[in-house]
């Protein structure tokens, strides 16, 4: 690994990692902020007020009985779908596929550093940043939780979920970096890097929002992101996250050799 480049993508990233994770931190102060234990049924007759398929779209309809239940229904059921995205999508791009569009890749490769260490460095600091960045997100709702509702938070479940969470991330990172080190343009790194994913999150939406569309669900890493069959079984989490990293790890070498051996236009 070259510290000098990861370092360097520190700085040129920063900033988008802090925006994601205040943009994250944002929402999650509003739904825990929300939650009353002395009035969850109150909470549930709001949600139900909105259309039957447009709760279900949004991952709304799940049960929400305590504190565990109620950031598991309103956080993950869509906003942590979504935001991280936020960071995935661009960082991804600007690690490969940006140097190689605006010509600055050859100005790495003209350094003494192969392009396995250049598309290693680059992989290692993706997943590093995305895990602070989950990492940051989770600290925070474990303390909002506790400072406002201290004792109500599972931790045991709420750290499952996000688990599980992560480990689809960290596909969505092996895709997104293998387009990134694929394309030499922009254009098409981040089309790939957001299309994919995109279309996870369009397929599980229409899965919940109609029955008749239940088999999308098999199409969208993000069913896996199953709140209730977390909380209810372990072993689910840990098996599902398991394959998921392996998948993840396996997109990462796929990336790197792809680079190591195409031609580019720089």
């Amino acid at each position: 690994m070259n510290k000098t480049l990861f370092f360097a993508s520190l700085k040129a990233n920063w900033k988008l990692l802090l925006g994601t994770f205040l943009v994250l931190a944002m929402y999650q102060s509003v739904i825990i902020g929300m939650y009353d234990p002395e009035s969850v049924e109150a909470m549930k007759a709001m949600i139900e007020a909105f259309p039957e398929g447009m709760m279900s779209a949004f991952g709304y309809d799940l049960p929400a009985n305590d504190l565990t239940g109620h950031m598991g229904t309103y956080l993950y059921g869509f906003l942590m779908l979504v935001f991280p995205l936020m960071y995935v999508v661009p960082a991804g791009n600007n690690l490969m596929a940006k140097h190689v569009d605006r010509g600055s890749m050859a100005y790495l490769l003209g350094t003494p550093n192969t392009r396995i260490r250049i598309a290693r460095t680059q992989a290692v600091f993706f997943v590093s940043s995305t895990l602070l960045l989950f990492f940051s997100v989770v600290l925070f709702g474990m303390l909002m939780s506790e400072s406002l509702f201290p004792g109500e938070l599972i931790y045991g479940d709420y750290l499952l979920l996000n688990l599980v969470t992560v480990a689809v991330y960290m596909v969505l990172c092996g895709i997104a970096f293998l387009a990134s080190c694929t394309f030499n343009e922009s254009r098409g790194s981040i089309m790939a890097g957001l299309g994919i994913p995109g279309a996870f999150l369009i397929f599980k939406m229409m899965s919940a929002a109609s029955d008749q569309l239940e088999g999308l669900k098999y199409a969208t890493l993000f069913s896996l992101i199953d709140v209730p069959r977390i909380f209810e079984h372990s072993g689910y989490a840990l098996l599902t996250s398991g394959i998921l990293i392996a998948v993840s790890v396996l997109l990462f070498v796929l990336a790197i050799r792809i680079f190591n051996k195409r031609g580019l236009n720089i």
